[in-house]
């Protein structure tokens, strides 16, 4: 396909009850936009070669892996091989709405085409709306600057439904590493471009159905969902200035409800142990019932511990 705005992007491995469902949705958009379909089959090991040879439409690219890789390094195969503009990824348990690249292409050209840009919309299930309520912004509103931050420091934005200006990120690394295979790069890779000027939309607009999400890691227990935390976290420490972190912390304090999560991963590294420390006497001070949460509770034990 000759210079398509938008490459959807498709990650799967061994989803072949749902697979389907999503190329389907991805196809069937009711749109006068040029894009295209990449498909990137991660060495699945199910019926997803014979489903992915059945499909015949110019629209689809498809590329196999010969061996697995971890899930965001195949969301870098992606944005490698992908030719569009932006990159919008469907996982292959999800699906778009049937206006959904309409409408970003749409946002995209209100917005004049922009660089280091990312935009989503809502979703039925694991709407990112909260987290945009958490940080203090709103819908349709560009967030840029310092304060950019505090919008991944409650959880990362999914890539599955997000889309993505493919030079911009690749300029900056594309998704972070991580080591574990479910690890939550979403979050580090979107802080990380938030201290590079990135600007970030939500629109006020469905366009994505989220149902199956078998690459969530929120059912995990506990301790592999902090295993897979402090897994990102350290590629993220390792990666940035220790000021910028120091920064992180500070912004950190404008929260009205404190993020958790990402100080207990910071706290793997015994220079944020003080300053997170500092930051929790003031926080339960203030809100003594915080205590009941199992995850101020680990927190405060990392803090403390020598």
């Amino acid at each position: 396909m000759t210079n398509p705005l938008i490459t959807i992007a498709i990650p799967v491995y061994n989803n072949e009850k749902t697979i389907r469902k999503t190329i389907d949705s991805c196809l069937n958009q009711d749109t006068v936009t040029n894009y295209e379909i990449l498909i990137v089959d991660d060495a699945s090991e199910d019926s997803i070669p014979q489903i992915l040879a059945s499909y015949n439409d110019p629209k689809i690219r498809i590329k196999t892996l010969t061996t697995r890789v971890p899930l965001i390094a195949n969301h870098n195969v992606c944005l490698n091989n992908a030719l569009g503009d932006y990159v919008v990824f469907c996982h292959a348990d999800d699906a778009l709405e049937p206006h959904a690249i309409e409408t970003i292409a749409q946002k995209l050209k209100e917005r004049n085409y922009p660089k280091k840009y990312l935009l989503w919309g809502h979703s039925l299930f694991r709407d990112y709306g909260l987290q945009l309520q958490k940080a203090g912004f709103n819908t349709n509103e560009l967030i840029v600057g310092e304060y950019a931050v505090m919008l991944p420091m409650h959880g990362g934005l999914t890539p599955s439904g997000t889309c993505y200006s493919r030079e911009s990120l690749l300029e900056f690394g594309g998704f972070m590493h991580v080591d574990i295979m479910l690890a939550p790069s979403d979050i580090t890779t979107m802080l990380h471009l938030a201290l590079n000027g990135f600007r970030f939309e939500m629109m006020d607009e469905m366009i994505f159905i989220r149902k199956g999400a078998s690459t969530m890691t929120t059912d995990t227990k506990i301790k592999e969902f902090l295993e897979a935390y402090d897994n990102a976290y350290l590629h993220f420490i390792k990666n940035t200035a220790h000021e910028e972190i120091e920064n992180l912390l500070r912004v950190s304090t404008q929260h009205k409800e404190k993020p958790y999560y990402c100080y207990y991963s910071l706290a793997q590294d015994s220079r944020y142990k003080k300053p997170i420390w500092n930051i929790l006497k003031k926080n339960l001070l203030a809100q003594p019932w915080r205590l009941k949460s199992k995850i101020v509770r680990k927190l405060i034990s990392r803090v403390r511990s020598s």
